[in-house]
């Protein structure tokens, strides 16, 4: 078996049924163990989680075959609205958010995206960005489909000056801004690096993003900012990493700003997504590799089923929303019960 790190690009090779070599995208290459130590090369850290993977029997069992998230028992995923392209609203809950304008980090595919959407959906104008051009060009035919004004910029957001830049551009197209989602992230993996992504994506992007956001989200009449954070902030899952610890950290300066903006009239909310399943993403892969966690995780959710990126997108638009006016410093999980602590 072999598969590309959907986020640092190294391939990880399956050379007998407990080594695995990693390539890296500068030419290193190390050979580890299925728990990801370190054997012998020069490349000398791996994520355990693709060693994992790819040491796994490849043969799926036959109870998983053509089974989705959403094809369990339990709570189904709701269809909502009538999917129109039109921006007429429903008259059933008005948020107040018809000719918003909303940034998005990293929206060019899960949560992200179906952030964008509901937003758009909701009669906001977006801006989102995102790596590649490819995905933001899809994205924004859908969002445009919708009809929403979109402005969109393919770059790093850790890089600072480039997120200042985009933010401030962003605003400029749409005529201000009224919401920032921060919503990237550098993933999980083992050593510094991994420690050091995300730190600058997780954190420092949700940092620099809002003291961006701060000139246009003060001018709003219902500036708000939400946080997308991740249960691994709140439970053990199985591994210490710095993902855990980054998401924790969003959500305690999260709390910090909530405070410190409210004078201006500025909420700050947080969202916690528990496993997410869509295609594409790390669920679904772990689905086709190692069904064995994917059906210990699935058994942990309470609803019988992970969760999908709109359900996460509708937790976000509302906090973002008007509608949530007496919410700030909340953190909101999202998760169909896969936590078991008791939340005071």
């Amino acid at each position: 078996m072999q598969l590309r790190h959907p986020l640092t690009g190294d391939i990880y090779t399956r050379r007998d049924p407990d080594t695995i070599e990693v390539e890296s995208a500068d030419g290193r290459s190390g050979f580890f163990t299925r728990k990801g130590v370190w054997i012998r090369g020069a490349l000398r850290e791996a994520d355990p989680h693709m060693t994992g993977i790819v040491c796994a029997p490849e043969t799926r069992p036959q109870s998983l075959t053509g089974r989705s998230s959403g094809e369990r028992r339990g709570v189904p995923v709701p269809t909502l609205g009538t999917g129109a392209t039109s921006r007429e609203r429903s008259e059933e809950m008005d948020l107040g958010l018809n000719e918003k304008k909303v940034l998005i980090t990293a929206a060019s595919r899960g949560i992200g995206l179906a952030g964008a959407q509901a937003f758009a959906d909701a009669g906001c104008d977006i801006a989102i960005c995102a790596r590649g051009e490819a995905g933001l060009e899809s994205a924004r035919k859908d969002l445009e489909a919708r009809g929403a004004r979109v402005f969109t910029r393919a770059f790093d957001v850790s890089a600072a000056a480039e997120l200042k830049s985009f933010v401030e551009d962003a605003a400029s197209d749409l005529g201000g801004l009224d919401v920032f989602v921060s919503n990237a992230s550098g993933g999980s993996g083992p050593g510094e690096e991994a420690w050091k992504a995300g730190f600058e994506v997780d954190v420092m992007s949700g940092v620099r993003g809002v003291e961006a956001s701060l000139p246009f989200l003060t001018e709003s009449d219902s500036g708000s900012v939400v946080f997308i954070s991740s249960t691994a902030a709140l439970e053990y899952l199985g591994i210490p990493q710095g993902y855990n610890a980054m998401k924790a950290a969003v959500i305690t300066h999260a709390c910090d700003l909530s405070q410190a903006l409210a004078p201006r009239g500025i909420r700050v909310n947080v969202v916690s997504p528990g496993p997410i399943y869509f295609e594409g993403g790390n669920w679904e892969m772990i689905k086709q590799a190692m069904p064995k966690i994917y059906e210990a995780a699935l058994g942990q959710c309470a609803i019988g089923r992970m969760g999908a990126p709109e359900e996460v997108a509708r937790a976000v638009v509302f906090l973002a929303s008007p509608a949530a006016s007496l919410i700030t410093g909340a953190n909101l999980v999202a998760d169909g019960g896969f936590t078991k602590r008791v939340a005071y």
